[in-house]
């Protein structure tokens, strides 16, 4: 397998499991009074960032990955 879709994999896996642990932070800061709760949603806000850079990330690894494969028999002549 190729060193960045092993990447990308891992990468994908960690957004899921950030997911869930987001979607933990927001259900903890429904049950909370509102000024309790804005710690948890700034948490959360941030959370949603970071899953979204590790999911473009781990897209443009796997394009990166598709782009040299498809290189890679043509650059033998």
């Amino acid at each position: 397998m190729n060193r960045h879709v092993r990447i990308a994999l891992t990468l994908f896996i960690s957004a899921s499991i950030l997911v869930f642990l987001v979607l933990q932070r927001l259900e903890r800061a429904k049950g909370m009074n509102e000024i309790a709760a804005a710690p948890e949603l700034q948490m959360a806000y941030i959370g949603m960032g970071l899953i979204a850079v590790m999911l473009v990330a781990g897209l443009s690894l796997i394009g990166v990955a598709l782009v040299r494969t498809r290189k890679k028999p043509g650059s033998d002549g």
